[in-house]
């Protein structure tokens, strides 16, 4: 700094404060848009809306509906080729009544990107669509998350992965 010039100091402590301004812009952004990122709290999944009491009916067979369990506490149905149609898929994901807590799932591409997930549902209730944020073609494949989570502290209980061939109408 002895070498500069009183212009070249007087720039350096500008660009210096200009960064300095822009980094406490930005925590106050991130704070002001979710203070629990700064405290460092939790933020348990929300539920979803649309869940259904009860088992579906009327579900197709050309869906293949079928059981999927990990183990007695945690037994999830759906469809094995859910339909695509007007950017939802068909699923009728259902969270059995045997299981012991809340359930998600997450819709995944071949690049493993998310284009679909929905919120919690309640053991012995179920979704029958998902949305889907792209266009799915027959026979393509995806990867389906299960998640589970206990109901009061959201630790997890488990994860299920699975791939599923897309039908469309």
């Amino acid at each position: 700094m002895k070498n500069m010039t009183k212009n070249q100091k007087l720039a350096l402590k500008i660009t210096i404060l200009v960064i300095l301004v822009f980094i406490i812009i930005f925590f106050l952004f991130l704070f002001i848009k979710n203070p629990s990122v700064i405290k460092g709290e939790f933020i348990p999944p929300k539920m979803d809306d649309n869940y259904i009491i009860g088992k579906p009916v009327g579900v197709s067979k050309e869906c293949i509906y079928q059981e999927a369990k990990v183990n007695d506490e945690y037994i999830v149905y759906l469809c094995a080729s859910p339909l695509f149609e007007n950017n939802k898929l068909n699923l009728y994901f259902t969270s059995s009544k045997n299981n012991k807590g809340l359930i998600k799932i997450k819709i995944l591409d071949l690049n493993n990107k998310i284009i679909g997930e929905s919120g919690l549902i309640e053991p012995d209730s179920y979704l029958k669509d998902i949305y889907i944020s792209k266009k799915l073609i027959n026979n393509e494949r995806i990867t389906v998350r299960i998640m589970h989570y206990e109901k009061k502290t959201y630790y997890s209980l488990g994860e299920l992965k699975l791939d599923l061939l897309v039908r469309e109408m």
